[in-house]
């Protein structure tokens, strides 16, 4: 074989067999086959896009360059077992995972008694606008995120969860081929997200997975159609690896919930599992993915209503957030140390109270503008090396659909200089619009556009 002919055939629009894929990545891993060489098949599959034969291969390819987390124990695969975990696409505010692990697990403990289940969760940082589960993890001191296959195996047998970052085990040529994705300009191509996911989520040795695929203006899927894409790709590849898989089709147009910020949002998740009042849209999220997850981990025995009415009854007597406290300090974390912090912090850092010039009702807040400004004001990266202030962040008053008064407060912004209050301005301006005609105002009623079941 020829890597220059396996690329032609893809130009050309043709499928490329097992033996061609396999010839080229473990080639490429092995340094016989060159970055451009890889870089110009990467740019053909971006214009050509990818058989379900090949997308298939090609995923268990990359989820095989590396290790897989073993099951052993308690929860040794077999019929008495079953670990979950969930995917984002990501966006603005959206925490949604935090909450998730401890009350799936909670829920699956209390009502699930003839099967163990178990939740692994590998996640990413943030990059661009959106933000990043291990850095909203890392706003508590102590907390390593970066863990072995082996102390993550020690994790599921002792607790049952764990949530960690890619490890250099897990599918490293996922890591290699996405840093030439970054700067080749084929991020974007379906087929290569859906595999890259995917190669990480199959090392986790799951046996069922839901993913949330974001659209609207704070997405990388802007598009519902090409967000439905991407949902339907994602399941067909998961269940062809035989794994249960669910996806909801979610907005993401303004930021999910009260705070943005990642010390913010891990506040707002200790607040959501401790009884406080919960933001509509983050409150419908986390009840409708975790009703999937327990649908799935229980078999289908458990229905989604149910499963619904199950973890608003956790919430409700606060039986969750033990587990979230733990899921913190059983990798270094300080989890008084946080609580701690929560009032100290505002008192260290400006604030500056964004009001509204006129009454009426919040019609919009732009997703994007606000993930942009917060990366900008240091809560975020602009690139991949970029360190992240964890404090900076957006404590929102008032949301989308919600009645305001000239002269109340839409939204609280934490910030570090004073010099900033301009740029912080400017933005909000452009991002915040407040509805002031009398005639009624319609709030979308849902934020799950779709499940693909």
């Amino acid at each position: 074989m020829q890597a220059k002919e396996i690329i032609a055939k893809k130009r050309e629009g043709q499928e490329n067999s097992p033996e061609e894929l396999t010839f080229l990545l473990n080639g490429f891993l092995k340094g016989e086959i060159k970055e451009y060489q890889l870089s110009a098949w990467l740019m053909a599959v971006f214009f050509r896009g990818m058989t379900d034969r090949e997308l298939s291969v090609w995923t268990e390819l990359m989820w095989k360059s590396g290790e897989t987390i073993e099951r052993t124990g308690i929860y040794a695969r077999n019929n008495s077992s079953y670990w979950i975990d969930k995917h984002s696409t990501g966006g603005v505010g959206d925490k949604t995972s935090l909450i998730l692990v401890p009350l799936v697990k909670t829920v699956t403990e209390k009502w699930v008694k003839d099967i163990r289940v178990g939740i692994p969760m590998i996640s990413g940082r943030g990059l661009g606008h959106t933000g990043g589960t291990l850095d909203k993890l890392e706003s508590v001191s102590g907390f390593v995120p970066q863990i072995s296959a082996q102390k993550a195996k020690e994790l599921m047998n002792t607790q049952g969860f764990f949530m960690a970052g890619q490890t250099e085990s897990i599918a490293p040529a996922d890591r290699l081929i996405y840093s030439l994705r970054d700067v080749t300009g084929t991020i974007e191509s379906i087929p290569l997200i859906i595999s890259s996911i995917m190669s990480k989520k199959l090392a986790e040795n799951l046996n069922g997975i839901l993913f949330d695929i974001k659209t609207g203006l704070g997405a990388f899927m802007p598009s519902q159609d090409q967000a439905k894409i991407l949902a339907k790709g994602l399941v067909s590849v998961a269940r062809h690896q035989g794994l249960d898989a669910v996806g909801l089709i979610t907005r993401m147009d303004e930021p999910l919930g009260w705070k943005t910020g990642n010390f913010l949002e891990v506040e707002e998740c200790a607040d959501f599992l401790n009884g406080a009042p919960r933001e509509k849209y983050l409150d419908e999220l986390v009840l409708e993915s975790a009703a999937w997850m327990i649908f799935m981990a229980s078999q289908k025995s458990i229905s989604v209503d149910s499963a619904k009415n199950m973890c608003h009854e956790v919430i409700q007597k606060k039986l969750a957030f033990p587990l979230f406290q733990q899921l913190f300090e059983s990798q270094g974390g300080n989890f008084d140390n946080f609580k701690r912090s929560r009032d100290s912090f505002r008192e260290t850092y400006f604030s500056y109270d964004y009001v509204a010039n006129e009454s009426g009702h919040v019609s919009s807040i732009h997703a994007r503008e606000i993930g942009v400004l917060l990366v900008e004001l240091g809560g975020g990266r602009m690139v991949k090396e970029s360190g992240i202030d964890n404090k900076v962040g957006f404590e929102f008053l008032k949301k989308s659909g919600d009645l305001v008064e000239a002269g109340q407060t839409i939204v609280r912004v934490y910030h570090r200089s004073p010099q900033e209050v301009q740029i912080i301005q400017k933005v909000l301006q452009r991002a915040i619009q407040v509805e002031t005609k009398k005639s009624e105002f319609t709030k979308e009623s849902s934020i799950v556009r779709e499940v693909i079941a």
